[in-house]
């Protein structure tokens, strides 16, 4: 409770001061100092005394944002330059100090929500590998009694076909020359139907990567057939080889995937992601450049501004990358620092008081 009141306090003295600290302050004023933060929590218990006596009624003790509304007025500009503060500069430091408090805040429950997602995150995945063992436990169990009903099969079938064997073996009427034909077409029909030499895959893994080994010969199969079809358009056979280019690339991160799960890596981190995520727009654009470059259909002033609209967008994708990895600061960095520092004594100093 106390926590909401402060981050709800703070928010009314930023939002009831903002508007009059632009209009006020002088044009690029110059961070505040540690010799100036220091004077100001010296003075702000006796100022804010001071709007008490001034009206007993209102209980300034329990609404320090009520010091945002006195801007402009003349009495307690004077009481601030008698304790030697230019009223400007005062009411600079108490703004970016309830704009950097705020911001504290702000990032405290931030980092609190990104430790419970990672918590989260780490419990997920235990969840989920636990899972996955259990599923290929009873897996493994499965396939092990397939087998053994399978060689059951077999040595049935074996037994059948030496029964057989030794029937045409035994047949006086039979031609020594066509027993052997008979023996070997027997050996070999059970050979193709024997039911062990089916190669299964053992497990979930093994599936998985059978299933992407077929996908990937599929994929080089339709690359193959692309190339030598001379009947296609050039640029028909350039958009669909870039769709293959980009299933390809999908399968071998899914097989990335897998080789990380099954290895216990962790979660990808949100930089690399970020690179990854720069990377594959890159890519993007350099393969619309190639594919309106490589348009025998486009007349050539269509070509250029095509080129230009997609020279304009990627700039503005680059710009938009750079300030998500740089954003502006709200505070000067040295006044970030100092109130940071000094957090708990300026909480303390601007906290709503409790009747």
């Amino acid at each position: 409770m106390k926590k909401q009141l402060l981050a709800a306090t703070l928010g009314v003295a930023l939002l009831c001061g903002t508007s009059l600290l632009h209009a006020a302050e002088p044009q690029d004023p110059k961070p505040f100092t540690k010799a100036e933060l220091d004077q100001f929590i010296a003075d702000y218990p006796g100022l804010v005394q001071w709007l008490g006596t001034r009206n007993p009624q209102a209980d300034v003790t329990r609404n320090p944002w009520i010091v945002s509304s006195m801007r402009a007025d003349r009495d307690f500009n004077a009481r601030l330059k008698e304790k030697n503060w230019n009223p400007d500069r005062f009411f600079y430091l108490f703004h970016h100090i309830n704009t950097g408090l705020v911001m504290a805040e702000s990032e405290k429950s931030q980092a609190e929500l990104r430790a419970r997602m990672a918590k989260e995150q780490k419990e997920n995945e235990a969840r989920l590998a636990k899972e996955q063992k259990e599923n290929e436990a009873r897996l493994a169990e499965g396939r092990q009694q397939l087998d053994k009903e399978m060689q059951a099969a077999n040595a049935r079938m074996r037994a059948q076909l030496k029964a057989q064997q030794e029937q045409i073996r035994n047949n006086p009427y039979i031609p020594p020359y066509e027993k052997q034909r008979i023996l070997t077409q027997m050996e070999s029909g059970y050979k193709n139907n024997n039911p062990v030499a089916a190669a299964v895959p053992t497990d979930a893994n093994s599936a998985a990567e059978a299933s992407r080994k077929q996908q990937a010969n599929w994929i080089a199969a339709q690359e193959q057939q692309i190339k030598n079809n001379p009947y296609m358009h050039p640029m028909q056979r350039q958009q669909a080889l870039e769709q293959l280019k980009q299933a390809k690339k999908n399968l071998e991160q899914s097989a990335a995937s897998a080789a990380n799960r099954a290895k216990g890596a962790a979660s990808p981190d949100p930089a690399n992601q970020q690179a990854d995520l720069e990377k594959m727009h890159a890519q993007w654009f350099t393969n619309q450049k190639q594919v309106i470059n490589n348009n025998p259909a486009m007349p050539p002033e269509q070509k250029r501004i095509a080129l230009e609209q997609l020279k304009r967008s990627e700039k503005q994708f680059q710009e938009s990358m750079t300030q998500q990895a740089n954003p502006p600061s709200i505070l000067p960095k040295e006044e970030k620092a100092l109130i940071d520092a000094n957090q708990q004594k300026l909480a303390e100093l601007l906290t709503v008081k409790k009747p």
